[in-house]
């Protein structure tokens, strides 16, 4: 039996295009909630183990060599790739299945940041979920919107000799678990979150950052600033480099904007939108680096393989540069889906709800479904 795959390794696969065929042997309820992606497409299908199990003769014919086999666990599908090398068939077994794949976070550096700060943006493809590392090798750094897997943050920080000393929530997550009031608890460092996001003051430790605030990183000369921008939620909070670059949590995509509708106010958030895109945004150097905290689909990733745009970008599609307010409005309200029913569960526990490993697990199956509009 060929060596498993492991999850980094299949990632870098479907980016170089070397993915022949993924085969996902889970039920198809499963399938259905969420599956793999990657930077590419590639071709996949779905045939439930038994299934696959049944009819593995013909199903050794349908499928090319490098074939790789995925399950929940990464063990469930033992057997059938043995059945598919008696039948000839050359495939290989992803390490610890798609369990293994929610936790993947991969680590890509961050282009053009002034001396001395150096950068990564962490993407965790199950997801389509992105948090970033900035500091000064040698001196502080800040985590942005990490989620509940610290090893990525702590492995960046040690490496360069940085003291993580802020851990930021741009705002209160609706789509995955964060693992900022953890990761700040365990290393020692200052956590934030917008107060307003949370419903009052949470049952942890949480400094909730100002419009303007200076995150200190030691002896960076360069401003690490906080900015307000509301619209996706009330209190979101970005970092802002200015001259460089903008962390954008959910307020802006690179081929759209965030849903206001994710607590009940679709309304005023989206008028709290319109002013952050007119009032805060506009105004900036149209070559600053856009960083939001999720994309939506392939299409988003760019050569480079990081998810980035520049404001310049942004204001060329028709939404953001509308000036009618009750148009802007309009136009993102009438293309909202439906939001899921988990998506206020996550909300509480990252607001301070208590929940287990196994709860946040079962609340994280799905890819986010955070942005609202998208542009061409």
């Amino acid at each position: 039996m060929a060596a498993p795959m492991t999850p980094v390794e299949l990632f870098r696969a479907i980016a170089d295009d070397e993915v022949p065929f993924l085969l996902d042997v889970r039920n198809q309820n499963e399938y259905d909630s969420w599956r793999i992606e990657g930077a590419r497409p590639f071709p996949m299908r779905n045939v439930p183990i038994w299934q696959a199990v049944e009819e593995v003769e013909e199903l050794a014919g349908e499928i090319p060599d490098g074939t790789v086999v995925v399950c929940a666990h990464g063990n469930g599908s033992d057997l059938l790739i043995e059945m598919l090398e008696e039948h000839g068939r050359e495939v290989r077994n992803l390490a610890g299945g798609t369990a293994a794949w929610s936790e993947l976070m991969v680590s890509l550096p961050l282009p053009g940041l002034p001396q001395p700060l150096v950068g990564w943006q962490i993407q965790r493809p199950a997801k389509a979920c992105l948090s970033y590392v900035i500091g000064v090798p040698g001196h502080g750094c800040i985590v942005v919107d990490p989620a509940r897997f610290p090893a990525e943050y702590l492995r960046l920080a040690e490496q360069n000799d940085m003291a993580i000393m802020h851990v930021v929530d741009t705002h209160v997550h609706a789509d995955h678990i964060t693992g900022g009031p953890a990761l700040a608890e365990q290393v020692g460092a200052s956590y934030h979150v917008p107060i307003e996001d949370t419903g009052g003051p949470p049952p942890f430790a949480n400094e909730p950052l100002v419009d303007g605030s200076v995150l200190d990183l030691g002896e960076a000369s360069i401003e690490v600033l906080a900015i307000k921008m509301p619209g996706h939620t009330m209190g979101t909070t970005c970092i802002h480099i200015p001259g460089h670059l903008l962390l954008t949590g959910d307020t802006v995509f690179v081929r759209g904007v965030g849903r206001p509708d994710l607590t009940g106010k679709a309304e005023e958030l989206a008028k709290e939108l319109f002013f952050t895109v007119h009032n805060r945004l506009e105004p900036l150097d149209p070559s600053t680096l856009v960083l939001p905290a999720h994309w939506s689909s392939a299409r988003e990733i760019g050569e480079d393989g990081l998810v980035s745009t520049t404001l310049s970008h942004v204001f060329e599609s028709t939404l953001m540069s509308e000036s009618d307010m009750s148009t802007f409005i309009s136009e993102i309200i009438s293309t909202l889906p439906a939001a899921p029913e988990i998506y206020d569960t996550i909300r509480l526990v990252n607001s301070g709800q208590a929940a287990t490993a196994e709860e946040m697990e079962i609340l994280e199956i799905g890819k986010n479904q955070c942005a609202a509009s998208t542009t061409t």
